[in-house]
């Protein structure tokens, strides 16, 4: 095999994810591993255990047989020119469809290859060695060219963030801006001040890609798979250079969001039964109250426990929702690593089949879409009530009907023709 002109190294990694724990590290050169070892000592928990050098052209595919070869990558794009970068756009993209999560950050100096990757998650890099400005907000560190940020515009989504990061100490950035999309499924993590643009040096009568706050930083995007997606516009942020700041608690957030170590929930159970009764049935009657409840969990500190929220619905679906309501949390029973959310419901007044679906999608969380199937059938015939309090009037009218006509015949029958009598007289006298 002919060996690029960069080499790629990977090492598998043991982590805690719950998706699995084989992880792809892919840098420019061997020695770059040396300018990121805090990074790695970072993952908690985790150790290394095979290390191969390889050359871009085995790295072409992240299959095989059909299956992926790893659960993650890191993936610190190279600075090398286009014609050499034989990472393919397509090939990370059929890895994230296949529910693999990359940790993607880039310099100024990306590929396009990787240029056009971002783009099919409705993201813009700034062109190349452009660098996010800002002559305000700038540590003292720099080196006069004020591209060395600080910000502390994180999102306000503990799911992705803990609240030692959103509140704590300020990161420092140095790196290439882009321009997040509109996607529903992307979030901002972190960027720029209002007094930020993205330039370049040499070309700045250009008109930036953004300005202020929309110069995206970080930036993430679960897929509808569930896998993830994180881009970082610096290299350096995973650097060794800035251990005072707040980078390394940031850092240490986004690996174990986007390796599905936090912000993971599942559903252990679920069931519905008519009320006052315990068989859970595939077919209920019109009209019938029936409770609904599932059970669900998140993953947090490596350990499954009971999940916390307040804005979980069901809907009750026949082409389109007839019922939408909300679950109530149940308190949490000793032992139980779930909490229960439970609901009373009176099913609608149409008979066929129905899905029960629970479709909870937040920012920062894996999607939980929970559906079951049941039919609901008419009243039988002995099931209607004898009568109906809406029909009264018409029972009214049928009776006083009824009561006319007897009375009517009765006077019929009984009544005497005057007439003829007062003519058989005549003829007698």
């Amino acid at each position: 095999i002919i060996a690029f002109a960069f080499a790629a190294l990977f090492f598998f990694v043991e982590s805690k994810s719950t998706t699995g724990f084989r992880v792809l590290v892919l840098l420019d050169e061997e020695n770059d591993k040396n300018l990121f070892t805090q990074f790695f000592h970072s993952l908690e928990g985790n150790a290394i255990t095979n290390l191969l050098i390889i050359n871009c052209q085995i790295l072409s595919s992240y299959f095989s047989y059909g299956e992926r070869a790893f659960d993650h990558i890191i993936y610190f794009a190279p600075k090398t020119k286009d014609k050499k970068d034989n990472i393919t756009p397509i090939s990370l993209v059929n890895f994230v469809n296949d529910g693999g999560n990359i940790l993607l950050a880039v310099s100024s100096e990306l590929s396009e290859n990787i240029r056009n990757f971002a783009r099919e998650f409705d993201i813009e890099f700034d062109e190349r060695n452009t660098y996010v400005i800002d002559h305000f907000n700038y540590d003292v560190s720099d080196n006069g060219k004020h591209t060395l940020l600080i910000s502390n515009n994180f999102v306000n989504n503990e799911a992705i963030l803990s609240k030692e990061v959103i509140e704590g100490v300020p990161v420092l950035f140095r790196g290439i801006g882009h321009k997040a999309g509109t996607v529903p499924l992307l979030t901002k993590i972190l960027w720029a001040n209002d007094t930020a643009y993205s330039s370049d040096f040499e070309l700045l009568e250009q008109e930036p890609l953004a300005i202020g706050n929309d110069v995206g930083l970080i930036s993430a995007l679960q897929a509808r798979n569930n896998a993830r997606v994180t881009f970082v516009g610096s290299l350096e942020f995973f650097s060794d250079q800035h251990s005072k700041s707040g980078n390394k608690a940031l850092v240490n957030d986004l690996t174990k969001w986007t390796f599905q170590e936090k912000g993971i929930l599942r559903t252990t159970s679920r069931s519905h039964h008519k009320e006052g009764e315990y068989e859970q049935l595939e077919m209920y009657r019109i009209k019938d109250n029936i409770i609904y409840n599932i059970e669900i969990s998140e993953y947090v500190n490596d350990q499954w426990q009971a999940f916390n929220g307040d804005d979980i619905q069901l809907e009750i679906i026949m082409l389109d929702p007839y019922i939408r309501k909300n679950l109530t949390a149940l308190p949490i029973l000793e032992g139980h690593h779930a909490r229960k959310y439970e609901s009373l419901i009176q099913l609608p007044d149409v008979y066929g089949v129905f899905t029960f679906k629970v479709n909870y999608k937040r920012p920062g969380y894996t999607y939980i879409v929970d559906t079951s199937t049941v039919a609901i059938r008419p009243f039988k015939h002995n099931e209607y009530p004898r009568f109906i309090s809406a029909a009264y009037p018409y029972y009214t009218g049928a009776a006083s009907m009824g009561v006319g006509f007897l009375l009517f015949c009765f006077v019929w029958i009984f009544n005497k023709d005057n007439g003829k009598l007062t003519a058989n007289k005549k003829k007698t006298n």
